[in-house]
């Protein structure tokens, strides 16, 4: 499974981790993989937190750290399954690019993610949750969910996202 974005806090990554080791109790073969970088914040003492508490919990995730823009696509195309349990988003541009890779998503219950991936994602509200989701997700990939994911995504393109927003400029000038 994977996950974009590096590691800190509005990402869930502690929250993250949880669901690994609970999933990875059930599923050994399972391997967590996070790819990002560091942010302008400084999250050290968060991630020494993640660490020591993947030591407790005896798991190895993999932190790639910062991926080539160009490797990454390949990168989440290769994935079983995308994990975004973000605990602060406005919108979750990395799992509409998993999306349309035709990679199942599981995602945060958050009120934005229910709004842009409700048909086409697994919803999780606590580490258990996702876990039980992205194990889910992974036994038993939802076909239509996939296509539908990969529409939605194309409706989702830069040149759509500038008209919008000239539209919008249009009517407030």
């Amino acid at each position: 499974m994977l996950a974009v974005g590096g590691i800190e806090p509005r990402k869930g990554s502690l929250e993250l981790l949880e669901a690994y080791a609970l999933l990875h109790s059930r599923m050994p073969d399972v391997r967590l993989v996070i790819a990002g970088g560091e942010t302008l914040f400084d999250y050290q003492d968060y991630r020494a937190r993640w660490e020591q508490r993947a030591t407790e919990l005896r798991v190895e995730p993999v932190a790639l750290g910062p991926v080539n823009h160009d490797t990454l696509p390949a990168l989440v195309a290769a994935a079983g399954v995308f994990a975004f349990p973000s605990t602060k988003e406005g919108f979750g541009l990395a799992a509409m690019e998993a999306l349309a890779a035709g990679v199942p998503l599981v995602v945060s219950n958050l009120p934005v993610f229910r709004e842009i991936f409700t048909g086409v994602a697994r919803f999780a509200d606590d580490p258990a949750e996702l876990a039980t989701q992205l194990g889910a997700a992974l036994a038993e990939p939802d076909a239509n969910a996939r296509e539908a994911g990969r529409t939605l995504a194309a409706h989702y393109t830069w040149s759509a996202a500038a008209q919008r927003h000239l539209e919008l400029y249009q009517q407030l000038a």
